[in-house]
């Protein structure tokens, strides 16, 4: 591990973060996967998918700004606690509920899904403000790249973890050790000491809530680097996250006719590019035109999607994904740098979740759109495809008609 890296982790809050990280991650990626298998291997309702992931989506978009101000106003490690440890109880109560009564039906997890986006919209913008609150400017880009590096291994093991334990003891008990990597993940954000700076809304009891979030959208709309990110991150969810979220497990089942190990590993493949790539920007540690890296590499990742489309068998289809990976690793992480680089911390909670809401913000209407194409016959390879070329372009369109996105570092 490079030397700036290892004193990193000598900073006892980040240590703490990054131990956070790893639990709730891992628990996190093994829910998704095992909720997204349950309803396509189980329940036989592939529409469906998509029906769960906008009700849980929706309450994000709603509420995120809200908890950008909280995480402006107090402690983002608490509303990482309090959020994860809250996930943790309403998941031994849905361990109870199959224990009990030996299924889950749609209305139930469709309810678990709503639950789950109303502590989403609290926990992000906490955990996207956290890392300038406790590691210096010219140490960010190495700070984002371990965590997410970290969030990539949890990817990586999540679904394959999550595969083994539904094959071995079925679903209470990914369920059940799902409730305990969550519990362990709030202890470790609770133990996350953060120095906060004073910022304009503690300085006037006045100001209101809403008034915060006025103030954060009016800063984002001002800085051209930020708007032009916020862009970005908008239509990419817009072309990408329906197809590929609900198409995946869907693609497994009818089109590779893959089992639930088969899923895992596809999953993992994605992970590990995601992985690959943050390592190699945590090494390089990139200062300057992290912009034009990241829109090229959006490039990348809409070419290896459509590539994806194409796939015929498992191993074709795992180093599509792969690639996938790689490209929206390094997408991701440099658009996350630049973003931090270029916001006050005094406003870092509010604009992290107002990125946050852009990244969700026109994905309910992707969902709904790819479950509605599902639901009147339209083969997933179509939608992926359909996705995919859609995403192609607008980001050639992204390169050439907004140069600040070129230019940002």
């Amino acid at each position: 591990m490079p030397r700036r890296a290892s004193s990193l982790f000598r900073e006892r809050a980040f240590a703490m973060l990054w131990l956070s990280t790893i639990f709730s991650g891992l628990a996190l990626n093994m829910f998704y996967f095992a909720e997204a298998w349950y309803v396509v291997n189980v329940l036989n309702m592939e529409a469906s998918l998509g029906v769960i992931y906008l009700i849980g989506t929706l309450p994000r978009v709603l509420f995120m700004a809200i908890g950008g101000v909280l995480a402006d106003r107090i402690s983002p490690s608490k509303i990482m606690f309090v959020s994860t440890i809250t996930k943790s109880a309403l998941l031994a109560v849905l361990v109870l509920v199959l224990v009990e009564g030996g299924g889950i039906g749609l209305g139930a997890l469709t309810a678990f899904a709503l639950l789950f986006g109303i502590l989403d919209a609290f926990f992000w913008p906490a955990s996207g403000s956290i890392v300038p609150s406790i590691v210096s400017k010219e140490g960010l880009t190495r700070a984002n790249s371990i965590i997410q590096t970290t969030n990539q291994s949890t990817s990586i093991f999540g679904p394959m973890i999550s595969g083994f334990v539904i094959v071995a003891l079925r679903y209470e008990g990914i369920f059940g050790l799902i409730t305990v990597l969550l519990a362990l993940g709030a202890l470790f954000a609770l133990l996350v000491r953060v120095r906060k700076s004073p910022s304009p809304d503690t300085k006037a009891e006045r100001i209101t809530m809403l008034t915060s979030v006025k103030e954060g959208i009016g800063y984002v709309r001002q800085a051209p680097v930020l708007k032009a990110f916020v862009l970005k991150t908008l239509f990419l969810n817009l072309f990408f996250t329906g197809p590929f979220a609900i198409g995946i497990p869907v693609f497994v089942k009818h089109v590779l006719h893959g089992e639930t190990l088969d899923f895992s590993m596809l999953q993992s493949g994605l992970a590990g590019g995601m992985l690959v790539s943050s390592i190699v920007l945590g090494i390089l540690n990139l200062k300057r035109r992290r912009g034009l890296i990241s829109v090229l590499a959006q490039l990348g990742l809409s070419f290896s999607f459509l590539a994806l489309s194409m796939a015929v068998t498992f191993w074709t289809g795992a180093v599509f994904a792969a690639c996938m990976g790689i490209f929206m690793g390094i997408s991701n992480i440099c658009a996350i740098s630049v973003i931090q680089n270029h916001a006050d911390k005094a406003y870092i909670g509010r604009v992290m979740s107002i990125q946050t809401m852009s990244s969700m913000g026109l994905t309910p209407i992707s969902y709904g759109l790819t479950s509605l194409l599902l639901s009147v016959g339209v083969g997933i390879q179509n939608i992926v495809m359909g996705g995919a070329l859609l995403l192609l372009a607008f980001t050639l369109w992204l390169i050439v008609k907004i140069p600040s996105l070129r230019k940002a570092d």
